[in-house]
């Protein structure tokens, strides 16, 4: 299988498409955290399944968008975990893979996932969708 080099110096199968993650800030006075989300939340519902080395959890995704979305689950997980994803999107379009995705905040068993490893053809199925919806 032919590789490529990440952005962070790792290797993954060619054909992947590895996505730049959000940029956290910090404001100085306050010393609060947030990332500014740099795609278009859509308020859509889809199903999902999760899972990594420790646990497999199911789930429904809200507030879709090209990098990331909420998802509230089965099984809690902890920030920093990496998860891959199994979202079927509402209607008659394909299922969609993400091979990595880093969970950036959790309450309970809900949860923020940022992508970071998808396959081109994923990320252009996950595109088409969300380009339908604008």
């Amino acid at each position: 299988v032919a590789e490529e080099q990440g952005s962070s110096g790792d290797t993954m199968p060619a054909g992947n498409k590895q996505l730049v993650p959000s940029v956290p800030h910090r404001l100085p006075a306050a010393g609060v955290r947030f990332h500014v989300r740099s795609f278009r939340r859509f308020p859509v519902q889809c199903s999902v399944y999760y899972s990594c080395d420790a646990f497999q959890g199911s789930g429904i995704a809200w507030n879709l968008s090209l990098n990331g979305w909420r998802v509230d689950g089965t099984h809690p997980v902890d920030p920093g975990t990496v998860v891959t994803l199994c979202i079927f999107l509402p209607g008659q379009h394909p299922t969609v893979f993400v091979d990595r995705a880093i969970v950036r905040w959790s309450r309970g068993q809900e949860f923020g996932v940022e992508v970071n490893t998808i396959k081109a053809d994923e990320q252009a199925r996950l595109e088409q969708f969300v380009t339908a919806l604008v």
